[in-house]
């Protein structure tokens, strides 16, 4: 019965009791078995760090999170190989081994992202493996509490601050330098942290930026790379703001940078964004769990095996704080 219900003599009343976790799919159990003699079936995807929650993997670009159209193919023993254009969707259960059957509960019958990433943005994606982690870092993301931390390239070089604004650009566009100026900017004051407030689609969205080096490509075309910092995540942000506000697209942005990029060769390297760091609190660990210390000797053979990864854990009171980052693509040399 529920609270409310009228009981009536000679009625048999039960207890409801939660039915016990049945774990992972069997799909998700085979796919990650089938991938540890096929790496093929990963699609490039590589585990940054993962536990028995939650995970980080660095997407690459082309790929979407969710796809439309169902590309994944059914083999004679029913489990699922790739065709080499999935989704993140389709590839996290081969690239992610599932929770520890009976210690976890709420197990996703497969592996969510936690959040989106553009299709052509490569880089750091958080993804949840049970039902709390998912519920958790949706909500930290709902409240603006993880840190983001995308590095691009950008045609041009985003315009001086005259008077709080850009010069020449119309409407309710704030542009300001950045409280959070903790860090020098390594091209000095006139390259500090700046913060670009300007609505997308009819809502608040504010970006923190800083330009980290000059570029040139084949002698002419003026380049800059950036550091971003999105406070909202609206879609498009980061390459709506540079296109769109300050006039300096993407390198590689085929919507934005069209005029630009025909008949040059950046645009097929695609798109130069990549989400290179994130700072999240852990969904499940505290900083007193048990565990901590498990994760983050983990965390530090993962950083040791390979150099071009880096995470590492903080305690801030009795949450546990998780930092991740990864070195940029090569074609951002």
């Amino acid at each position: 019965g529920r609270v409310g219900d009228r009981i009536f003599p000679n009625d048999t009343l039960y207890r409801q009791k939660r039915m016990v976790d049945a774990g992972a799919s069997e799909h998700w159990c085979r796919s990650y078995d089938r991938s540890k003699n096929d790496t093929s079936l990963l699609g490039n995807v590589n585990v940054v760090y993962e536990d028995d929650h939650m995970a980080i993997v660095n997407k690459p670009g082309g790929v979407e999170i969710f796809q439309h159209s169902l590309t994944i193919m059914q083999d004679g023993d029913g489990a699922s190989s790739s065709s080499g254009k999935n989704s993140m969707k389709e590839l996290l259960p081969f690239a992610l081994r599932p929770p520890t059957r009976g210690v976890v509960a709420d197990v996703l019958a497969i592996p969510e992202a936690a959040h989106r990433l553009d299709k052509p943005t490569s880089g750091l994606l958080l993804v949840a493996k049970t039902r709390p982690s998912l519920k958790h870092l949706s909500a930290q993301f709902r409240g603006l509490r993880i840190e983001k931390t995308y590095t691009a390239i950008c045609y041009g070089t985003p315009k001086a601050i005259i008077n709080g604004r850009r010069e020449g650009v119309m409407g309710p566009i704030k542009i300001h330098p950045s409280e959070d100026d903790d860090n020098k900017a390594p091209l000095g004051g006139e390259n500090r942290w700046q913060s670009t407030e300007a609505p997308l689609d009819g809502k608040s969205a504010i970006t923190h930026w800083r330009v980290l080096k000059h570029l040139q490509h084949n002698n002419t075309t003026q380049l800059s790379l950036l550091e971003l910092k999105p406070k909202t995540g609206r879609y498009r942000q980061l390459r709506r703001h540079m296109a769109k506000i300050h006039g300096c697209p993407l390198v590689g942005d085929t919507v934005f940078a069209k005029g630009i990029e025909k008949g040059g060769n950046n645009g097929k390297l695609g798109l130069f964004l990549c989400s290179s760091a994130v700072r999240f609190e852990h969904p499940c660990y505290g900083a007193s769990s048990d565990v901590f210390e498990r994760n983050r000797n983990a965390a530090a053979r993962l950083s040791s095996d390979d150099s071009s990864v880096r995470v590492t854990f903080r305690s801030e009171g009795d949450r546990l704080m998780v930092e991740a980052s990864i070195d940029l693509h090569q074609k951002f040399a």
